[in-house]
């Protein structure tokens, strides 16, 4: 799928260079909280560092074991699979429990976001989900071929595919339970985020929602 993705290559440089310019370049949980760690004993420290650390502890989480998970992934896939198993009339209750604690997770809640100061760093924090995200799944083989990996699917199709995810778990799963202006925030980031990413976006955009 190397034609699926807009070229967007760039030299990287030392993340501590122009902080915070280059936050978002620090690959791991562990690695971007040793660069908060190394910034906080510098004149270059702001309140928005302390912002960055929440934040960072928020969406990853190391078990005893060093695996570290990406809360936000986790949550994301949660409410994929409960909208793939469907919404039955008893179960309904449940589902809508089970999203809310899915919605604190993806920091969408007043609750969750109560001691996050700074907006805009949330929104950050959302922008470099959906790029890795959506990066991820281009870039896999498994969800750009279809037959347990066998047989690839064109650009277009996997781009159609990804997109009708992002609607499902962002948009139309959250409407079943009045929670879509919860997930606005998030869904117009995820949608931002795909048109600017891939090639002909838009248009793949537009064609899922048809």
């Amino acid at each position: 799928m190397t034609m699926l993705r807009k070229d967007t290559s760039t030299e990287k440089t030392d993340y501590l260079k122009d902080w915070p310019g280059h936050y978002y370049e620090i690959e791991t949980a562990a690695e971007r909280l040793a660069a908060l760690d190394a910034i906080r004993e510098t004149e270059f420290h702001t309140p928005a560092d302390d912002c960055r650390r929440v934040l960072c502890e928020k969406r990853f989480i190391t078990d005893k074991n060093g695996k570290t998970t990406d809360v936000f992934l986790h949550a994301w896939m949660m409410i994929r699979a409960s909208a793939a198993a469907g919404v039955s009339f008893l179960g309904k209750k449940r589902n809508a429990k089970e999203l809310e604690g899915y919605m604190n997770q993806l920091l969408l809640t007043p609750d969750a976001q109560a001691d996050i100061a700074e907006h805009d760093l949330l929104i950050a924090e959302w922008q470099d989900f959906a790029r890795n995200f959506i990066a991820s799944c281009v870039g896999s083989k498994a969800y750009c071929s279809t037959l347990f990996g066998l047989i690839p699917i064109k650009d277009a199709t996997v781009a159609e595919k990804l997109a009708a995810e992002i609607l499902l778990v962002t948009r139309d799963y959250p409407a079943q339970f009045g929670q879509a202006d919860a997930f606005a925030p998030l869904y117009e980031i995820m949608r931002d985020t795909f048109c600017s990413m891939l090639e002909n976006g838009e248009a793949c955009w537009n064609a899922a929602q048809s």
